[in-house]
């Protein structure tokens, strides 16, 4: 067939994606596929040598690691970033550099369609289509589950093995996982049910076999010292070490831990709820650690800002809006606050992660002015600080009513000047002229 529609497919090699193969062959498509490296622990030559047997025309396996270590990871380390408080992002972090790459291979081939295999209930199909729109707004996107008839995990199966293609694909699946070098998750089974008893040892034991090349936890040191340079972790126990390694380590050898997971009940952009248990030994290490610098080295306002920041950037993530001017504004602000964060912390593990001991140089919080011995410090200035801080956060006498409650009385005296304190000495006020 001449003149064949071009196609660049974001092509992981599971079900979908092998059924989409498929699909955009059987309607003409000119398929290229590309496998992003995002981390995952995958045998990805074998798998695009899947994807030309599927039909693809070309198979490209691009690495986006190194780009997300230098650009979003370290912010989402820095600013310990979370949605809705507990969950650390994972997928938010490489669907846009995924959608990158694929825009990349598009344009090197002088245009094409743009497809991935999200469905049309998650977060994901966001944040591609956002990458696309933002990087390749002319080009066409074609989102298959929005528009073919299969229904389920069934249906793809038979229409594979109806195309003659014989790979093993169990009809049930009892999780859904997604790995990169942030996080492994899973979904699906009885997460996907509120009303499901979860026993998440199980479930861990069920992917033991992910994260792995290292000790597990039992075996594993359960004091890590990790150095901070600006908010970004530079060294583990005293040796530099490069970034990726870094989250490589931590999250195999802690893989298996009590405290490495959370099990969170989310908003998704597009409305519906849904449950996962979200693998991220690194993240939760790694943000308690640079959590506890902040604590030392930032004043109070300084570091409820800090804290919006994460929750922004972590929203921003969640939401697909990388590529966007809101990502750029934060991480210009971001970077005004963690140039701060320089020191080291060392993290004890057991039972959970927390804070054992602090080297924060420039830290507000010194034990010379926090002890509760002698000290320079002299207890007579609190009262005007008292005096003048109830001036402008309260300012209003209250009293009880017969009944018990509380009722606001207003001023007690015409000024803010109390009744019992006494005037300026004759002479100090000027006089009327």
């Amino acid at each position: 067939m001449k003149n064949k529609k071009k196609c660049v497919l974001a092509y992981s090699g599971g079900l979908d994606t092998s059924a989409i193969t498929i699909w955009l062959a059987q309607r003409g498509y000119e398929i290229h596929a590309v496998l992003v490296d995002v981390g995952q622990q995958e045998d990805l030559p074998v798998l695009a040598e899947k994807a030309l047997r599927l039909g693809a025309k070309t198979a490209v396996i691009r690495d986006a690691k190194p780009e997300m270590c230098t650009t979003v990871i370290p912010y989402a380390i820095g600013l310990g970033a979370t949605y809705e408080g507990n969950y650390r992002l994972g997928t938010a972090l490489a669907r846009p550099f995924i959608a990158a790459e694929q825009v990349r291979l598009a344009k090197a081939l002088g245009g094409a369609t743009l497809v991935h295999g999200a469905t049309g209930k998650g977060n994901d199909q966001i944040r591609f289509e956002f990458a696309y729109r933002s990087l390749a707004p002319d080009y066409p996107v074609l989102a298959p589950w929005k528009c073919w008839e299969l229904t389920g995990r069934k249906d793809m199966i038979e229409y594979l093995h109806a195309a003659g293609v014989e790979d093993e694909y169990a009809l049930s699946k009892d999780f859904s996982l997604d790995e990169n070098l942030w996080h492994l998750s899973v979904e699906g089974s009885e997460l996907e049910d509120p009303e499901a008893f979860v026993d998440v040892s199980e479930v861990l034991r069920s992917v033991s076999g992910r994260f792995t090349a290292g000790p597990a936890a039992d075996t594993a040191p359960q004091l890590v010292r990790v150095t901070f340079e600006g908010g970004f972790p530079v060294a583990l126990d005293g040796r530099s070490t490069p970034l990726p390694e870094i989250l490589a380590r931590l999250n195999q050898y802690y893989r298996t831990a009590d405290w490495a997971w959370d099990l969170v009940i989310e908003n998704r952009f597009t409305g519906i709820k849904s449950r996962g248990l979200y693998i991220n030994p690194a993240a939760k290490l790694l943000s308690t650690a640079v959590d506890a610098l902040a604590r030392c080295r930032l004043n109070k306002p300084t570091y409820d800002g800090y804290c919006e920041l994460g929750r922004q950037y972590g929203t921003m993530l969640y939401r697909g809006e990388y590529f966007s001017d809101q990502r750029v504004m934060l991480e210009a602000a971001a970077s005004a606050v963690l140039r701060h964060l320089s020191g080291e912390v060392t993290v004890h593990l057991s039972p959970r992660p927390y804070a054992a001991r602090i080297d924060a140089p420039g830290a507000i919080f010194r034990k010379a002015l926090s002890t509760f011995e002698k000290s320079d410090f002299s207890h007579q200035d609190a009262g005007g600080f008292i005096q003048l801080a109830w001036l402008s956060q309260v300012g209003q006498q209250f009293v009880e009513k017969p009944d018990g409650g509380i009722v606001e009385t207003g001023w007690k005296t015409g000024s803010d000047l109390r009744v019992d304190q006494p005037l300026p000495a004759g002479g100090l006020v000027p006089a009327a002229v």
